[in-house]
């Protein structure tokens, strides 16, 4: 791999960047499984989870915004709640893999029963035999590598229901975001997976698992997704070399121009994504060795010598403005919610009053008995003499005669 990528070598991963977007645009599979869920009124069950989560959200977007659709969206993170339709798309992920990830067959175990269909856009699948033979004529999914969907298309009943796709992160409009020149990129940074997927328990020293500074939100909103994901582009297009076991870390090192070194995760996901889409870029390599096997003096599992000093106090001095800017966007997050929340409480009261008022009035309405009652000559009189008894020039007679009425009554022993 290159220590340096020359000018043309930019030039060529922008023109591949390029062309797999292209590819993911001009997917005909894809594109038109979209439209037609959409034109049932399709709910889009966007993609959730870390930053690698973002940019394939970001990107689904960016596809939809493209062909010209806009599907109602339902954020599952804060409902659960399977929506109210029989068409949805669900996101594209890695949330497919038996024994560890099972969320979305859980939630559309329920859904198929009911009779709906389901567009599941580009992912990667490893189990669930028994889910897609029972649902098969339910559910049209796309694989982003050769593995899942050669797996796919051996389930019975699947043949005709799965096709190949890039993943969508491939479809993000790039221009979007700044991405720093080859003159201000030095340095390495390690990404490696502090999560259930690593292929191996030991976390290395000196490695940052950025995608986990935003994680289990849904990345449904584009401007969001722009706002949280452009610090992340911006810092890491600032180093020279990547090196990470996460997907769509190395996805976007590749695509920003970084030398990544991408490693394998805890199951084929890694080397599929790599070998159907990655292979193609000249910066970015696959290896099974382990990081720290690396006489290198930027080697992740200690400092050597003065240089990896400089290195890490450089990354430090780095990723000061980029946590900074992750402080500011937590705490307009909160005040969002805090907001939404006072919202939803001003709604509800009203809800309530205006359902007590609508009981009001319902119970008021006399029955027809009583309104002949309220429309009788006897009622009449009855209202009339109230008002001349509340009245402040005949109330104070009125009353006294009531009073002696009164007395003389009891005297007579008809009052007791």
């Amino acid at each position: 791999m290159h220590k340096h990528s020359s000018t043309e070598e930019q030039r060529s991963i922008v023109e591949i960047r390029a062309k797999l977007q292209a590819e993911v645009i001009g997917c005909e599979p894809l594109v038109n499984n979209l439209k037609k869920f959409a034109a049932n009124d399709a709910v889009y069950l966007s993609s959730a989870g870390n930053f690698g989560d973002g940019l394939i959200g970001l990107g689904t977007l960016c596809l939809f915004e493209h062909i010209g659709i806009s599907p109602k969206t339902q954020d599952t993170m804060i409902d659960t709640r399977i929506p109210n339709t029989n068409y949805i798309i669900v996101g594209g992920s890695g949330g497919w893999l038996d024994g560890l990830w099972g969320h979305y067959a859980e939630m559309l175990d329920v859904f198929f029963e009911r009779g709906g269909q389901a567009l599941i856009l580009p992912s990667t699948v490893k189990g669930f035999e028994t889910f897609f033979e029972k649902y098969a004529s339910q559910i049209t999914i796309f694989a982003r590598e050769q593995v899942s969907y050669k797996h796919l298309a051996a389930i019975k009943g699947m043949q005709d229901r799965v096709f190949l796709c890039h993943d969508l992160a491939f479809a993000t409009d790039f221009s979007l975001f700044t991405i720093h020149d080859l003159a201000q990129r030095s340095g390495r940074l390690n990404l490696f997976r502090e999560d259930e997927e690593a292929k191996i328990s030991v976390h290395y020293s000196h490695n940052y698992d950025l995608s986990l500074l935003w994680n289990s939100i849904s990345w449904s909103d584009k401007a969001m997704c722009i706002r949280r994901l452009s610090p992340l582009v911006s810092l890491m297009s600032q180093f020279e070399e990547i090196h990470t076991d996460r997907l769509h870390m190395s996805i976007l090192g590749t695509i920003v121009g970084c030398n990544v070194s991408m490693h394998p995760s805890g199951y084929f996901k890694n080397q599929a994504v790599f070998d159907y889409s990655l292979a193609r870029f000249p910066n970015v390599v696959f290896t099974h060795s382990r990081p720290d096997d690396d006489p290198d003096p930027g080697s992740v599992n200690r400092i050597r010598d003065a240089q990896d000093i400089e290195d890490l106090q450089q990354f430090a001095d780095k990723t000061t403005n980029f946590v900074e800017r992750l402080r500011i966007l937590t705490e307009e997050l909160q005040a969002t919610r805090e907001r939404n929340l006072s919202y939803a409480y001003q709604l509800d009261e009203r809800s309530r009053q205006l359902e007590q008022s609508a009981q009001a009035l319902t119970e008021a309405r006399p029955s027809a008995q009583q309104q002949a009652f309220l429309e009788s000559r006897g009622y009449r009189l009855w209202v009339r003499y109230n008002r001349l008894y509340e009245n402040e020039r005949t109330g104070p007679a009125l009353r006294k005669l009531r009073s002696a009425g009164g007395r003389i009554l009891r005297e007579l022993g008809i009052l007791k």
